[in-house]
């Protein structure tokens, strides 16, 4: 996660910037195979999102953070419906100085 821009920030500006880092964060999680980060990750930027989007004025706005926020959810959904990834199960080789089990 990226230090948060210097300039002084209204509250939502950081939630904004927040959900943002949580998407990318997500995105990387995912790219790795680490699902159930990735699905938390995407969740609370949701969350966030849609947190911003009623208290939004604008129908602009409010229109990029629901859309965004539903992206969110959708990805999560998918993740979830794929279930863990199974890790492959390392191979026990016998040691050279073991003899092997008949």
């Amino acid at each position: 996660m990226q230090a948060a821009p210097k300039p002084p920030m209204t509250r939502a500006q950081k939630l904004r910037w927040y959900s943002e880092q949580l998407i990318a964060d997500a995105a990387a999680d995912e790219k790795v195979g680490n699902s159930e980060t990735a699905i938390t990750h995407y969740l609370q930027a949701a969350e966030i999102l849609l947190l911003l989007a009623k208290v939004e004025e604008s129908y602009s706005p409010w229109k990029i953070y629901t859309d965004t926020a539903a992206m969110c959810q959708k990805k999560a959904r998918a993740l979830i419906a794929l279930g863990p990834r199974e890790q492959p199960v390392p191979q026990q080789t016998t040691p050279a100085h073991q003899p092997a089990l008949s």
